[in-house]
């Protein structure tokens, strides 16, 4: 599956006879972070589920859900190292390329020093770096994140994306990324995938007011920073 573009084809998901997402077609290119941006119940994490779903098979997608609080009694450092179990390892215990990833991942989410707390002890934004990094720990070539930095303070939030952003860069892997945050999105996606209603609404490789307005139903004034980066505030 290297270099392999993902692809919703006409994706429809019904609870009852209410429409979630309805036809949506869209594919994402790899090697690039894909942020998908829209209001609540738009069917964000509908979209990315079905993508789950449809390519589990194939071993390349790892996936940080947005609800990461279960009951786990395990180290901080085994819920990261779970993401390099598979099948033929689980009762083998961690190769040495495993443990090099894991520790890693520790290191980049910035969790050295929790590797012995057990996981239910942490906070909550203790606990998103953690899956984050169980999931960079899988090596694979995409993953999708959904509401990564819900639980994050405006560091953390910045560490993650730029972690992203280094491996897209450095390692040509590919993310799939769920946001509500516009301007987190506008700073270091390179593709905006807009919904509202279960539809999809328009891909932009970069975001405008009018864009955003017609999506949200509010409207927005766009700043330029020093950087170049535009910053929406809304009005």
């Amino acid at each position: 599956m290297s270099g392999k573009a993902l692809k919703a084809d006409g994706i429809t998901v019904k609870y009852g006879k209410r429409v979630v997402l309805d036809s949506f077609t869209h594919e994402f290119e790899a090697g690039k972070i894909h942020c998908i941006l829209g209001p609540n119940g738009c069917g964000k994490t509908t979209l990315v589920k079905a993508l789950i779903e449809r390519y589990a098979s194939e071993g390349q997608i790892s996936y940080v859900p947005q609800d990461v609080f279960g009951n786990v009694a395990l180290t901080t450092y085994d819920t990261v190292a779970l993401g390099r179990y598979d099948k033929r390892r689980f009762f083998t215990g961690l190769t040495a390329e495993d443990k090099v990833l894991v520790d890693k991942a520790v290191v980049d989410m910035e969790l050295t020093g929790l590797e012995d707390r057990i996981f239910d002890t942490l906070s909550g934004g203790e606990k998103q770096r953690c899956m984050t990094a169980r999931a960079l720990a899988q090596d694979t070539e995409w993953t999708i994140l959904d509401e990564p930095s819900s639980n994050l303070d405006i560091r953390h939030t910045q560490i993650t994306m730029k972690k992203l952003a280094e491996l897209r860069d450095k390692e040509q892997k590919s993310f799939i990324v769920v946001l509500h945050d516009v301007n987190t999105a506008a700073r270091f996606a390179d593709r905006f995938v807009l919904m509202k209603d279960g539809k999809l609404v328009a891909v932009k490789e970069r975001l405008d007011t009018e864009t955003l307005s017609n999506v949200f139903d509010s409207s927005f004034e766009m700043i330029n920073s020093r950087e170049g980066v535009p910053f929406f505030c809304p009005l």
